[in-house]
């Protein structure tokens, strides 16, 4: 006998549609992968997300947490911002998963991630996008990548780009050449890596090659830092 939820189940159309009216830099692509990776845990471990903002990367694990069975701790102070140091934005979060239907499997956690290590233990998912800078985003690694369970799953936003060094530096220096990650693969600007017990000589392998590929958006960086100052003393781009 088939039984149907206890909860209608939108499609990934419609909540494509709900994400696209919350502000944030998450891609459509990246949203369904996260919310692919939280409709497949089975609760053996917390649902961990790092910097919500206003909601976007949250609305899409809530919806596919509610398909496990499961909730999403979603941890962020609320406060300030690199894009926009006076921010306040715990009750545009609140009312973006009301609207979206899904803050019954939200916990929000209005902390610092270092404040917030007592509301989960073993994590099965974590989603890491929180303080780009380097410290912060050494901080957030330290603190919550080793409570990633054998078999979880990682996802660090931010990595695949020229704009940030520090999720970047994260994920190469302690999943790409660790020997506990393996399936490393990546969503446009998101990248996602699975705990193991044991890598592959094929997997060891893989993670190198990806850690050093990363490299080419430091140099992209660096190509688009000289631009803009050799365009400063020229006055290109400056309106009249």
């Amino acid at each position: 006998m088939i039984h149907s939820l206890p909860f209608s189940v939108p499609s990934l159309d419609d909540i494509s549609a709900m994400a696209a009216t919350v502000e944030g830099w998450l891609s459509d692509a990246q949203g369904r992968a996260l919310h692919a990776a939280a409709a497949a845990t089975r609760r053996r471990g917390a649902i961990v997300e790092i910097g919500s903002w206003k909601g976007r990367s949250t609305l899409w694990l809530a919806h596919g947490a509610r398909l496990a069975g499961h909730r999403v701790h979603a941890i962020d102070p609320h406060q300030q911002s690199r894009e926009d140091p006076s921010a306040r934005t715990l009750e545009t979060f609140l009312a973006n998963l009301a609207r979206a239907g899904v803050a019954d499997v939200v916990e929000p956690v209005v902390l610092r991630s270092d404040e917030a290590l007592a509301v989960a233990g073993a994590v099965e998912l974590l989603f890491i996008d929180g303080d780009h800078s380097p410290a912060g985003a050494r901080r957030d690694v330290d603190l919550w990548l080793p409570r990633v369970m054998v078999g979880g799953v990682a996802m660090f936003h931010d990595v695949a780009t020229s704009g940030y060094t520090g999720p970047r530096r994260m994920f190469q220096q302690r999943v790409c050449w660790s020997s506990s990650f393996h399936r490393i693969r990546r969503v446009g600007s998101m990248t996602i890596a699975e705990r193991t017990a044991r890598r592959s000589a094929w997997q060891a392998v893989r993670g190198t090659i990806v850690g050093i590929l990363l490299y080419w958006y430091d140099v992209e960086g660096v190509v688009k830092r000289a631009l803009r100052a050799m365009r400063r003393p020229l006055g290109i781009g400056r309106r009249r």
